[in-house]
């Protein structure tokens, strides 16, 4: 079986320790961004070899700026988003800009891997703790 690819766009080193939970022991392999660039950088390379986008970000325009570009290129690429506690204004925007879920920070490994698992119908034996 091949193994699954998952982007992650996160400054935030809370977030990628849930996700690093989420996909422990998944058949996962997980490609971080630290900056936009990074994260285009991965796109462009790799983009058609993605099978998820994992991406955290405030309300700065270079986020949304890359998650526009992402789902326009790869409009298939579930992607989900997290956002900065009770931010409805980024929530909107992401989901405009192709998030197919939208979590706040703090996110729980529960409620990551939940979200995870229904975006990947394959993924659904991840264990929600």
């Amino acid at each position: 079986m091949k193994a699954r690819r998952a982007l992650l766009y996160t400054c935030d080193a809370d977030v990628e320790s849930v996700v690093r939970q989420a996909l422990f022991g998944t058949d996962i392999i997980l490609l971080i961004a630290r900056t936009v660039g990074d994260a285009l950088q991965i796109v462009c390379q790799r983009g058609r070899e993605l099978d998820l986008a994992i991406m955290a970000f405030g309300e700065d325009c270079h986020g949304m700026t890359l998650l526009s570009a992402v789902h326009g290129c790869y409009e298939q690429l579930p992607t989900l988003v997290v956002v900065e506690k009770d931010s409805e204004h980024a929530s909107a925007l992401a989901y405009v800009n192709g998030a197919r879920i939208c979590l706040s920070k703090p996110v729980s490994l529960v409620e990551l891997t939940s979200a995870i698992a229904d975006l990947q119908p394959a993924a659904r034996h991840l264990a929600v703790a």
